[in-house]
């Protein structure tokens, strides 16, 4: 069995049942303790994805079952099988590994492509490198192992089986090339310098300016990758700027932390342990550019797009709801029979819930949390309180999680922050 990489990380599969003929091989293959000779038939399992693929063939003679799991390894963090979401445009280690040792006698050999970047070798063993192209693509990368009998001493020019596992890359364009506020001919804007002289020295972008600088990496969000997942409950789209509201799903780069991926997937898991349909969150907004909120702030006179150091703009933030019911607003959670701003209490207690365990790891993605009454995005079509949520990484100048608004805003009365 062709061995894993040193660290076992996450396992990118193909579930298939494939049913192929070998005619007139006479090879002994055991199998348990079974030995079976002459014409054989073979079904061979893949494991690992959700789709099963069949394709058929007459079966002669006597029929065994094998299972041969095929995965192309990344060292890579994926939450999601078949798509990795790269966060630099490095060279990225592969391994190919299944477990062939029923058809030890047959010839095997590797071939790998691409239709973007680059494989350092195409015809070589389980390992690989591949190199992303220079810009945002899907690349999808694919390892065929072929099978081929002997004839005495002899290699058949034809495999009697063949099987392709595939892993797709979604890979950024370098933030070096963001020139004039624009990359890859849309408009992002300028990022604010967090070492400009005119910040006040207490202020968090002084205290803390690696977390401000521009983004390192930028995602293409088009046609071929808006709809690929890359967790479990999260597609690319839903970091868009405000898809499908606002872009329509037109062509436009994101910035996107995994770490915000990541924890938009523990916090289902947090919300279903509360009682709550997790699955059902409905994000707002992910990333918006600086040009974005400057010229919002403008039109609209509004302090929601005024912070200028706003960690959307870093794509290290969500704006979300729980909208199980489909209508856009936030549910009624604490049962009154109206949707307010109370109803947001049990969404931020399981925030606070997941910060508190990632600070006890020693996991840098706890980070700011906030409820709001209302939004000011007059693209959607139903107001609605919702939810904000960060991965910046940092406490407050007394060592505490930053959360606000320090009252409630139906009634100003104080939020008991530290006790939920």
């Amino acid at each position: 069995m062709a061995r894993a990489l040193a660290h076992r990380r996450p396992e990118h599969r193909i579930r298939r049942s494939v049913l192929f003929e070998a005619k007139s091989v006479p090879i002994p293959t055991v199998l348990g303790a079974v030995a079976l000779f002459g014409t054989m038939a073979v079904a061979v399992s893949f494991s690992g994805m959700s789709e099963t693929l069949r394709a058929s063939s007459a079966v002669v003679g006597k029929g065994i079952s094998l299972d041969l799991d095929m995965t192309i390894r990344t060292s890579l963090p994926s939450r999601y099988e078949t798509t990795v979401l790269l966060e630099n445009t490095a060279p990225v280690p592969l391994l190919l590994e299944y477990n062939a040792s029923a058809l030890a006698n047959y010839e095997q050999r590797v071939r790998w492509r691409s239709d973007h970047g680059r494989i350092e070798r195409e015809e070589t063993a389980l390992r690989n490198r591949f190199f992303p192209p220079s810009e945002s693509a899907v690349s999808t990368i694919e390892a065929e192992v072929a099978f081929y009998a002997k004839r005495e001493g002899k290699t058949l020019p034809t495999p009697i089986f063949t099987q392709t596992a595939t892993l797709r890359v979604i890979s950024p364009t370098p933030g070096r090339l963001l020139r004039n506020g624009e990359i890859g001919g849309f408009k992002i804007g300028d990022y604010p310098d967090p070492s400009a002289p005119g910040l006040r020295k207490n202020s968090y972008a002084a205290l803390y300016p690696e977390k401000f600088f521009p983004p390192r990496a930028f995602y293409l969000v088009d046609d071929t990758s808006r709809d690929l997942r890359i967790s479990r409950h999260r597609w690319l789209r839903d970091f868009a700027l405000d898809y499908p509201w606002f872009s329509l799903g037109k062509r436009q780069y994101i910035a996107l932390d995994y770490g915000l991926v990541r924890k938009a997937e523990d916090l289902i898991e947090e919300m279903n342990r509360a009682g709550l349909p997790g699955e059902k969150i409905s994000i707002i907004y992910g990333f918006r550019p600086p040009a974005y909120n400057r010229d919002r702030a403008a039109q609209d006179d509004t302090e929601s797009f005024e912070a200028p150091f706003s960690f959307h703009q870093y794509g290290k933030a969500l704006d979300f709801i729980l909208d199980a019911d489909g209508d856009g607003r936030l549910d009624d959670l604490d049962g009154d029979g109206r949707v307010t701003v109370r109803d947001t209490a049990p969404i931020i207690r399981c925030v606070n819930a997941l910060d508190r365990r990632y600070r006890s790891q020693g996991m840098p993605l706890y980070g700011g949390a906030g409820l709001h009454d209302h939004h000011n995005f007059r693209e959607r079509p139903v107001q609605s309180p919702y939810v904000h949520m960060d991965v910046r990484g940092f406490l407050d100048e007394k060592g505490e999680m930053i959360r606000w608004p320090a009252t409630w805003p139906d009634t100003g009365q104080p939020i008991a922050w530290g006790k939920w």
